[in-house]
């Protein structure tokens, strides 16, 4: 299998979020952070209540399953609202169809939230890579292998619908229930009679369930069912303050360099985005750099691709969702320009070499080289032509005909080329959604909302999301977890205290 190595785990693979700053709380297995009494027990039920639910998670992705496993395997009944006709449709399209499904090390700086930083830290803390590949290899039983040219665990059969489908048969196993067709609408606080919440369902009667586990992720690829219920229930029914949504890892539109067009071609650069900073009112915006060395730059019909791109397009995309006369900047195609005021700009340098080193390469003899043949040594050539472009110098001139000035602009392009972008192409090709329940607004030790006590939270919903790389695979495993150890916790501890 080219480019995986099956079970290879270099030293990096075993760092723990220990380099987070904080101690990983978690053990091997699902209930090193719970008393063990829960993991064996199980709610006593009369035969007539035989179906009844402890915990309801809403959503069968990657966090809502996750969830499930854990709430089951810690001795609730749990049952799956999925909307759709299966559960994990966006599994099954991760990573071209292969599914990384973890990074092999991660960092705090490899995820954004505009929460308080410390609560997604300890989040994530409460997991690490290490233990949550066990978890994928020993519990569910995928083969893993390290893609090194990319730091990404991938399944050995190369295969999303493995992932799934394993993961969607170690739930069933212990005991999950999945309901397909059932699309959660609204809850309901049902106070007295048990207490617990009022599940609004579309074309079918309410239900009722002591927990919830809200996991219906974001509003990126709405062709897989997903269109920010999620988000409007955490608003409306359980009154928490949304970080307004907006589309992240979002393919950018915008012209290419020298007016040309280099659809298809990649090239690994160095990257970063400028983007305006208010200074106040009435006074000249400065701009402030977000930066990132990214390989993988892939201009597209439209703009501008790949993974350089992808996890720096927040940055200029997100403004537009605070920006209430931007429409909230979510739809497709949207002018970031026109519609916030700003211009925002990548700033590239094509070669990631120093200014110095194509000074160098630009003046060294002979004299009668051509200066595009020095450029074509390092870019490929159909780049190498619309840079020149872009610089105003002709393919023709020789390194002792360029002038100091057409240099110094020829310097600028090749190192810090400032693109002009124009817009994005919204939730449509979002790899994921930005925004979403502020951590402040949910106990980190647990994911339960502080608002609406008994509701816990996971996954895409929640105001957190990760780069390119399996990061947002980790973190749906990681909050998964816990929100679904906690959930099981909240129901049997209650069911208890009812019981006495």
């Amino acid at each position: 299998m080219v480019g995986v190595q099956a079970h290879a785990l270099p030293v990096a693979a075993r760092l723990s979020y220990r380099s987070l700053g904080v101690e990983a709380r978690a053990g091997r297995g699902f209930g090193a952070a719970f008393p063990r009494r829960f993991a064996a027990r199980r709610l006593v039920a009369s035969a007539a209540a035989a179906d009844a639910t402890d915990v309801a998670v809403l959503g069968g992705g990657a966090a809502g399953l996750t969830a499930a496993y854990f709430a089951a395997k810690a001795g609730a009944r749990v049952t799956v609202y999925e909307r759709n006709k299966e559960t994990g449709k966006k599994i099954l399209m991760s990573g071209g169809a292969r599914c990384n499904v973890l990074p092999v090390s991660a960092r705090v700086e490899d995820f954004v939230t505009e929460s308080t930083p410390r609560l997604m830290k300890n989040v994530l803390a409460s997991w690490n890579v290490e233990r949550c590949r066990e978890w994928l290899e020993d519990d569910l039983g995928l083969e893993l292998g390290i893609e090194h040219v990319s730091n990404k665990y991938f399944p050995l059969s190369n295969s999303s619908k493995e992932v799934r489908d394993r993961l969607l048969r170690a739930c069933e196993d212990a005991g999950v229930r999945v309901r397909y067709g059932a699309s959660v609408e609204a809850l309901r606080r049902v106070v007295g009679d048990g207490d617990g919440w009022a599940l609004r369902l579309a074309d079918a009667p309410e239900e009722r369930a002591p927990v919830v586990v809200l996991a219906m992720g974001g509003l990126s690829f709405p062709a897989v069912g997903t269109d920010g219920t999620g988000y409007a229930i955490a608003r409306r029914d359980l009154g928490h303050v949304l970080k307004e949504p907006y589309p992240a890892l979002v393919p950018l539109t915008g012209e290419h360099p020298g007016g040309e067009r280099l659809p298809g071609l990649s090239v690994d650069v160095s990257l970063e985005c400028a983007r305006p900073l208010d200074a106040g009112e009435g006074k000249k915006k400065k701009k402030k750099k977000a930066k990132a060395s990214r390989e993988g730059f892939l201009f597209t019909h439209r703009g501008f691709s790949g993974p350089s791109v992808l996890d720096l397009s927040h940055n200029l995309v997100r403004p537009l969702a605070r920006n209430k006369a931007g429409g909230g900047g979510q739809e497709a195609d949207t002018p970031l320009d026109a519609a916030a005021g700003v211009s925002p700009a990548l700033i590239v340098n094509w070669s990631g070499e120093s200014r110095q080193e194509w000074q160098t390469r630009l003046t060294e003899p002979p004299g009668r080289a051509l200066v595009a043949t020095r450029v074509r040594e390092e870019l490929p050539a159909r780049l190498a032509e619309a840079l020149m472009s872009a610089a105003g110098v002709a393919p023709e001139t020789k390194v002792a005909d360029l002038k100091k000035a057409d240099r110094a602009g020829l310097l600028d392009v090749l190192t810090k080329y400032e693109m002009e972008v124009s817009g994005h192409q919204g939730y449509r090709k979002a790899e994921v959604t930005g925004g979403g329940v502020a951590l402040d607004d949910v106990d980190c030790s647990t994911m339960e909302s502080r608002a609406a006590p008994s509701v816990f939270f996971c996954g895409e919903v929640c105001d957190v999301f990760g780069r390119i790389g399996g990061f947002n695979f980790l973190w749906a495993w990681t909050s998964g977890r816990l929100a679904g150890m906690s959930a099981a916790n909240k129901a049997l501890s209650a069911a208890d205290r009812d019981a006495r």
